[in-house]
């Protein structure tokens, strides 16, 4: 993810079809959002944030994602990159606990409906 796919995202989440649009809703200007897109000025932490939560992105994924892009910093760009990779693995381990969660709910819940269960319950 870069800015430019932030704005995408933001727009796309927010039903929004113009960067006019975009504008308005992040109470800045359209040439601030062309200067957004263009890249000539980077995000602020506050738009970023404004952006992450119209896309629906995890905000501290999205900040590393911006920063990491436009770091010309070697030494800084390797640190973005890192904490890139971090948030992404934690992504991944959560989606696995919760699957994991979910399906062990689903077999209980499953065992709870049985058929013959029922009926004996009823008796």
């Amino acid at each position: 993810m870069n800015q430019i796919d932030l704005i995408d995202a933001a727009k796309q989440q927010g039903g929004l079809t113009s960067d006019n649009q975009l504008a308005l809703r992040l109470g800045i200007t359209r040439s601030r959002v062309s200067e957004l897109r263009s890249g000539r000025r980077p995000a602020d932490e506050a738009e970023i944030m404004m952006l992450a939560d119209m896309a629906k992105v995890e905000p501290h994924v999205a900040f590393a994602a911006v920063h990491k892009e436009l770091e010309k910093n070697p030494a800084k760009r390797a640190y973005w990159e890192r904490i890139s990779l971090q948030f992404a693995v934690a992504g991944v381990a959560t989606i696995s606990v919760i699957a994991e969660k979910i399906s062990g709910n689903f077999e209980y819940l499953i065992s709870r409906c049985n058929p013959r269960r029922s009926l004996l319950l009823a008796l």
